[in-house]
């Protein structure tokens, strides 16, 4: 395979099911060393199994805070549109 010729631009891209396998193992390395090395500390065996319970409730709740940002979104979209509509009028 020969390199990419000087100044083009190659585009890296995950499939989905992939980055979101790559976001769970991250959500759950950083709940587990958190948990780990906070200042009062704890062992390795109940920060892994906090981890496993703490790392789908974030990534629940992240989603969830999406879904209403975009919701948002587009009720922001609908008044301004019916604002234009008026203002027309």
């Amino acid at each position: 395979m020969s390199a990419p010729p000087a100044g083009s631009r190659v585009d890296m891209t995950l499939s989905k099911p992939l980055k979101n396998a790559l976001i769970v193992v991250l959500a759950y390395a950083c709940v587990v060393l958190m948990m780990r090395y906070r200042r009062d500390g704890m062992d390795w065996g109940p920060a892994l199994l906090i981890g496993l319970l703490v790392t789908p409730l974030a990534l629940l709740l992240s989603e969830g805070r999406g879904r209403l940002v975009e919701k948002a979104r587009r009720a922001g979209e609908r008044t301004r549109e019916r604002r234009r509509e008026r203002a027309s009028e």
